[in-house]
């Protein structure tokens, strides 16, 4: 639980509102970060800057509790919230 917090602090920083970062805590850490950076960017450099932030503020065995962070444009999240409604 302090990783996720941790986690959520450190990516709230990286993407301050308007964007959103939204995580659970299971056995791992599951997330989504929903940010304008990531329009005109393919998914690799989205991931590339995701795992950037990570690698600089998460010692090694921190990373080792996040299974995965997806990263999302507003109008990605808009059209797979639309999805889900139906």
């Amino acid at each position: 639980m302090a990783v996720a917090r941790k986690l959520r602090r450190i990516l709230k920083e990286h993407f301050p509102p308007p964007d959103k970062v939204e995580l659970r805590d299971k056995e791992r850490i599951i997330g989504i970060v929903t940010s304008k950076r990531f329009r005109r960017k393919d998914s690799m450099r989205r991931q590339d800057l995701i795992h950037d932030i990570l690698s600089n503020e998460l010692t090694k065995e921190e990373r080792r509790q996040v299974l995965m962070i997806v990263a999302v444009t507003p109008e990605e999240e808009l059209a797979y919230s639309v999805d889900d409604d139906q």
